[in-house]
C-alpha cells in the first residue's frame, strides 16, 4: 500500500507544486512560439520557431529538456503516463479530456526522428535522442552519448528536439490546467510554531536565544533587555527616529475602535487619500497581524526620501539579532520624506531580507 504522501492525490499535488516550480523556470527563457510550428524541419529555421535568438532558443529547449526529465521518464513518481492512469481512477476527472491527453502522449511518442552518425549509426526517436542530449552534456556528463551528441552542431539538434519539446510542454501545462479545474488540492506545508529562518552568515557564531518570543526562536539573537532597547533607539538618526514614529503610530491608529479618519489622514499624505478610502481594508490587515513589533532598522531603498518600517508578526516582547538572516511574513509600512516630513504612502506584505544589524522592538 502506497503510503499517504505517495498515493494518488498526493502524487497530483506533487505534480501541482512541480509545475509552479517549472513555470518560474522557464518564464525565464520563453519559448515565444508561434500557433503554426514548423513540423517539416527539413525547411524550418530559427525564425519559423519564433525564436528571436538562436542562443536563446537553445537556453529555452536545453532547460525545458532537463525540467520535463520527471514528467516522461519510467520510474518518476509524477511521470505523466502514471498520473493520467490516477487521473482515470479520479472521479473529479472529466474521462473524455484525460483520454485526450492519453492520446496526444501516444501520437507524440509515435512522431520519429532520426540521427545519423558520421559512422553509419542511426540513433531513432525523440526520446532517446532526448536522453542522449540531457545526459550527455546537461547532466551526468555520459561518455558515449556525450561522443554521439560532439557529432551534431547545436543546431541540428535544435531542429530536431525542439517541436517534440515544445509539444511535451503543452501536454504537462494542459494536465496541470485539467487537475486545477478539477479540484486538485495543492500540496500542503509543514506547519509549526517557529517561523522558517535563513541564516546567511552562520560563522558569526550568535545563539539562538530569543525564549520571551517563541515564534523567532529560530532567529539567531537573543531578548533585550530595556536599556538595550533605548540604547537602539538612541543610537537612531532622527531622520530614522521619525519615520519609525510615524509608522508605529499608523499602526496603532489602525488598530483603534473605531478609526479615526482625521487622525490617519494627518499622517498620509493627502494624494494618497483616495486610494485607502475608508481605511477599512488596512485596518483588517493590520489587526490580523498578532502581536506585531516594529523593527528599529529602518530600510531606505530608493533613496533617502523613502523609508520602510518593517513589521513583523507574534513579537510579545522585544528582541535582537546582529546576523543577516531572511525572516518571513513580514509588513513593510512605505513612508515618503516630503517638505522635511516623513507620512505614509502604503503597507505591503513581504519577505525581506535584514539588513547587516537587525533590531525588533
Amino acid at each position: 500500500m502506497e503510503s499517504s504522501n505517495n498515493n494518488g492525490a498526493g502524487l497530483l499535488s506533487l505534480f501541482l507544486y512541480t509545475m509552479q516550480e517549472y513555470d518560474g523556470i522557464v518564464s525565464s527563457v520563453p519559448l515565444r512560439t508561434r500557433d503554426d510550428l514548423c513540423s517539416d524541419v527539413v525547411h524550418c529555421t530559427s525564425r519559423d520557431y519564433g525564436f528571436e535568438h538562436e542562443e536563446v532558443s537553445w537556453a529555452a529547449v536545453s532547460i525545458r529538456m532537463m525540467l520535463q526529465r520527471k514528467y516522461y521518464s519510467n520510474g518518476e513518481s509524477v511521470q505523466l503516463k502514471r498520473l493520467l492512469a490516477i487521473a482515470e481512477r479520479d472521479q473529479r476527472f472529466d474521462g473524455a479530456k484525460v483520454a485526450e491527453i492519453r492520446r496526444r502522449l501516444k501520437s507524440l511518442k509515435h512522431r520519429e526522428v532520426e540521427l545519423s552518425l558520421p559512422n553509419g549509426e542511426v540513433v531513432s526517436g525523440h526520446f532517446k535522442n532526448i536522453e542522449d542530449v540531457v545526459y550527455g552534456g546537461l547532466l551526468h556528463a555520459d561518455y558515449d552519448k556525450a561522443l554521439r551528441l560532439r557529432s551534431f552542431p547545436k543546431d541540428v539538434r535544435f531542429y530536431a528536439l525542439a517541436p517534440f519539446v515544445i509539444e511535451r510542454e503543452r501536454l504537462i501545462v494542459d494536465f496541470k490546467e485539467l487537475c486545477l479545474s478539477s479540484g486538485v488540492c495543492e500540496i500542503g506545508t509543514i506547519e509549526g510554531d517557529r517561523a522558517p529562518i535563513a541564516g546567511l552568515d552562520v560563522l558569526r557564531g550568535e545563539d539562538r536565544l530569543i525564549a520571551k518570543s517563541p515564534y523567532w526562536a529560530n532567529v539567531a539573537g537573543h531578548d533585550a533587555m530595556d536599556e538595550e532597547i533605548e540604547k537602539t533607539v538612541d543610537a537612531l538618526s532622527e531622520d530614522d527616529k521619525n519615520a519609525l514614529l510615524v509608522a508605529m503610530d499608523f499602526v496603532e491608529m489602525l488598530k483603534s475602535e473605531p478609526l479615526d479618519l482625521k487622525a490617519l489622514r494627518s499622517v498620509v499624505w493627502r494624494d494618497y487619500w483616495a486610494d485607502w478610502g475608508d481605511f477599512g481594508q488596512a485596518s483588517e490587515m493590520i489587526k490580523s497581524i498578532p502581536a506585531p513589533g516594529a523593527s528599529t532598522h529602518v530600510m531606505h531603498e530608493g533613496g533617502a526620501e523613502y523609508a520602510q518600517v518593517k513589521i513583523l508578526p507574534k513579537v510579545p516582547h522585544a528582541w535582537v539579532t546582529n546576523t543577516p538572516q531572511v525572516l518571513t511574513g513580514m509588513y513593510l509600512v512605505l513612508l515618503t520624506k516630503r517638505f522635511g516630513m516623513w507620512k505614509v504612502n502604503g503597507i505591503m506584505n513581504s519577505c525581506v531580507e535584514n539588513g547587516e544589524v537587525e533590531r525588533q522592538s
